[in-house]
């Protein structure tokens, strides 16, 4: 039999296509997110099939794929026809090694045949994440293989994903965290560590970009927007915290904190919900609120006597 139509084949394509969607999801190519998805579940429920009977992938109309898998009938390549995603899927779901009922997987089918020819919804496809790796997990159990021999950096990604007991800000701050933390480790890779090490010590940006750096803006006499420093989860860099006033009073303001992201390496959150994952997970002393007294003459360290506050 042909070597593309082995288990090991299969097998490897869809380890690589899952790699690279995960890769699309970091960097928002929901196109691109939605195709590899499709080729890596599409891919691994053929190694499941092949592992069972490498006549479970032929074409159900195709005579001459049944020969040609069962050794007897010698193909040009050409001529050499599997069974769809929709098909393996659904075979697979006979023989009881995928639910019989779940609409995402469907959903994620349905637009990774359609990713070449339209962009799938961008809201969409950003929340395949979950049954791409709740599906990998199904299959990979039925294999008996390993969930880190297939995902290998992105397994605790993944697991994340699964875990239908967190609450889904929760599990998509964590995504994010871990993508920007391969973006950024991806930048540096076969490159001295101390390149590493010194930028993470004094960033600068690129000339075509902003960058901004601890500041107040003032509206006459009253502070807007307050922004301050900290550490980012995912590269371990300078991030940027930002803050608006919600309780102005005549002798002082208290400030929430409305969003973080961080210049390195590209990763971002926003809005009270993100922020208060972004805590449980890995910074628990990030600054919730501040109060500081008006005044033009308040000096940039202000920035750093709040306390963290619940809420």
């Amino acid at each position: 039999m042909d070597d593309s139509l082995s288990f090991e084949s299969f097998f490897e394509g869809a380890k690589k296509a899952a790699h690279r969607a995960m890769d699309d999801h970091g960097r928002s190519e929901h196109e691109e997110f939605a195709l590899h998805a499709g080729v890596a579940v599409e891919k691994l429920a053929k190694a499941v099939l092949v592992s069972k009977n490498p006549l479970y992938i032929a074409e159900i109309r195709n005579a001459d794929m049944m020969l040609h898998l069962g050794g007897h009938l010698q193909l040009p390549a050409e001529k050499v026809r599997t069974a769809g995603a929709k098909d393996a899927i659904a075979r697979l779901r006979r023989i009881g090694v995928l639910p019989q009922q779940d609409p995402q997987l469907d959903l994620l089918i349905e637009m990774r045949n359609g990713a070449a020819h339209a962009t799938p919804d961008s809201t969409l496809a950003k929340g395949m994440v979950s049954p791409l790796a709740r599906t990998i997990e199904t299959l990979l159990d039925d294999l008996g293989r390993p969930l880190a021999e297939f995902w290998e950096r992105w397994t605790d990604a993944v697991r994340n994903a699964v875990n239908e007991q967190e609450d889904q800000v929760l599990r998509d701050v964590q995504l994010r965290i871990i993508q920007a933390k391969h973006a950024f480790d991806d930048r540096f890779a076969g490159l001295p560590p101390e390149i590493r090490e010194q930028l993470l010590k004094s960033p600068q940006p690129r000339a075509e970009e902003h960058w901004i750096r601890e500041m107040q803006i003032w509206d006459h006499d009253l502070v807007v927007l307050k922004t301050g420093s900290g550490t980012c989860p995912a590269c371990g860099g300078e991030g940027l915290l930002t803050f608006k006033p919600v309780v102005p009073t005549p002798g002082a303001t208290t400030f929430k904190a409305t969003g973080f992201g961080c210049y390195l390496c590209s990763f971002e959150v926003s809005g009270s919900d993100e922020l208060a994952a972004l805590r449980q997970t890995h910074l628990p002393n990030l600054m919730d609120s501040m109060t500081v007294t008006h005044g033009r003459t308040s000096p940039p360290e202000d920035l750093e006597m709040g306390e963290p506050q619940a809420g």
